[in-house]
């Protein structure tokens, strides 16, 4: 699934709305995938946590910018509170402030914070990947439930062919009772099987909802996308997209960065700043009775502040060598996923080629099967195998199928090739 995020929120918004239809109609996986990217609160709240970071920057780069204050003030003087000789002066003032230099510390603030600010978009692609491997699993489930429910509605069918046909052969006597007590027995336990295919809909239309933003949504239909479509990709081609393309791996790198940034910053903890400062003063007793000028340049170079510097460089040391671990760590367990994931794809299309040959063989036996029954030769052994048969091989074909559809998703995932909207 080759496609690419639309990024604009108003745009997400109001794809959203044009997919999302009725509760009668039929949703498809773009749609079900449109609406949680604009409704999913996880995403949000990664959103906001991007935005927070990116107003990172602007507070890291603050300490260079231009400062400007401006103050008043009214003060009143008397020996007393009745004497009449009281007086009072004003004060205003205004002063301006830049730094010059602070030797590195600024820049490296600022480029931390970017970095932070880029790992955060990072995360926000992870994100969207785990959701939209969400909303396909459950879409995906729902389809392979639906399925379900039909196999299980046609050996209930078959079942109730077969218990119409003991009841007519005992009632005319060429079927024991037996015969009839065994066919209600299993037509029982085909209604059962029934209603545990509808509870697993019910609860993979709740999944796939929650999925898409809207927990409360009653989903009714989907459209049945469980097919197959033939995709290879050889291992080792997948684990390079892996580590090129997995927004946690970039997110992970970035913080590594991060700590280095850090490390460099700890050690300027001791380097001199330089500023320039400006500033205009009136007051009197009259608010513009006179007024004064100033201007000036400070030099401040720290001599020694208790080791705290030397603290401060050992600790972003030892964050440093963990935020390295980390990333290692990560990487070795996103190439495990990559392998599993690879493993686990080329198993069930091995799965769903082995189904095909046996759904064809078991359907003609239970054909014959019932042919005989029917015709009052065969024996309730014989056709309960067949329907037995022919079930079993069609829910494995079913679950073979999702198998296919979950490993490709989850391959993708841990390539990180899940985006959404071509």
């Amino acid at each position: 699934m080759k496609i690419r995020l639309l990024r604009h929120p108003a745009a997400l918004i109001i794809l959203a709305l044009c997919a999302a239809p009725a509760c009668a109609e039929t949703l498809t996986l773009a749609e079900c995938i449109s609406t949680a990217m604009a409704r999913n609160p996880n995403l949000t709240a990664y959103s906001e946590k991007v935005a927070a970071s990116r107003a990172g920057i602007g507070q890291a780069a603050a300490s260079g910018n231009l400062q400007m204050s401006a103050g008043s003030s009214y003060k009143r003087f008397g020996s007393g509170l009745t004497d009449k000789n009281n007086s009072g002066t004003y004060s205003t003032s205004i002063r301006a402030e830049q730094s010059i230099s602070d030797w590195g510390r600024r820049k490296a603030r600022v480029a931390g914070a970017k970095l932070s600010a880029e790992a955060a978009e990072d995360d926000l692609e992870a994100q969207r990947d785990s959701i939209i491997q969400e909303v396909c699993n459950a879409y995906y489930g729902l389809n392979r439930a639906t399925r379900e429910r039909e196999v299980a509605l046609t050996r209930r069918e078959n079942y109730e062919k077969r218990l119409t046909w003991a009841r007519s052969f005992y009632e005319v006597g060429t079927k024991p009772k037996i015969e009839v007590t065994k066919a209600e027995a299993d037509f029982a336990s085909s209604r059962l099987a029934v209603v545990k295919a509808e509870s697993s809909i019910a609860q993979f239309r709740a999944r796939l909802a929650n999925a898409m933003g809207e927990p409360a949504r009653d989903i009714k239909e989907v459209k049945d996308e469980l097919d197959f479509k033939e995709w290879d990709i050889s291992l080792d081609e997948a684990m390079r997209r892996a580590q090129e393309n997995r927004p946690e791996l970039a997110a992970k790198r970035k913080r590594v960065e991060v700590a280095k940034t850090n490390l460099t910053l700890q050690m300027k903890g001791l380097s001199p700043s330089l500023s320039a400062s400006a500033g205009y003063g009136f007051g009197g007793a009259s608010p513009f009775e006179r007024g004064e000028w100033n201007a000036g340049l400070s030099l401040s170079v720290p001599i020694t502040d208790g080791g705290l510097t030397k603290s401060n460089i050992e600790q972003s040391e030892a964050n440093l060598r963990a935020a390295e671990a980390e990333l290692a760590a990560l990487s070795n367990n996103i190439t495990l996923e990559v392998r599993q994931a690879w493993v686990a794809l080329r198993e069930a299309k091995e799965a769903l080629f082995s189904t095909e040959g046996a759904v064809r063989s078991v359907k003609a036996t239970l054909d014959l099967a019932q042919g005989r029954y029917e015709a009052g030769v065969g024996d309730n052994l014989e056709i309960s195998d067949a329907v037995e048969a022919y079930a079993s091989v069609s829910a494995n074909k079913v679950l073979a199928l999702y198998n296919c559809k979950a490993a490709h998703i989850n391959l993708e995932k841990a390539m990180g090739g899940l985006n959404y909207g071509e």
